[in-house]
């Protein structure tokens, strides 16, 4: 069963990473208080991202990996499962994410050109 957003503004992306995010968290026995004391945030925030009420942004994203000690292209890739349709979002998180990785001044800059010269074609 697909899951489904309880807000129907909201897609089934965002109700499949809730569902992710709390699956993870519950295997690591931590609360939504204790998740939320290390996201910066509070439980109610983490139950709302949870339930798909709230959308994650990119950079909650990164934290969320931290957080819960796990790549985010592991938390999307699972939460992709759940979602009919690929989201444009989702992979625009995962660019940034790795992007973010990346330690390198020298390495990001010729990204940034690659990447434009490949919007250019």
């Amino acid at each position: 069963m697909a899951a489904e957003s309880r807000n129907p503004r909201h897609g089934a992306l965002d109700a499949a990473l809730g569902e992710r995010i709390r699956r993870r968290r519950r295997e690591l026995g931590m609360s939504q208080s204790a998740l939320g004391g290390k996201l910066g945030i509070t439980f109610q925030q983490v139950q709302k991202y949870e339930n798909g009420t709230n959308r994650v942004s990119a950079t909650m994203l990164v934290k969320l990996s931290d957080a819960l000690g796990m790549p985010v292209t592991e938390i999307l890739h699972e939460a992709e499962k759940g979602a009919p349709v690929k989201d444009a979002k989702a992979e625009d998180a995962q660019l940034l994410a790795a992007f973010g990785r990346i330690q390198s001044a020298e390495v990001r800059a010729a990204v940034l050109v690659l990447v434009a010269g490949l919007t250019q074609r």
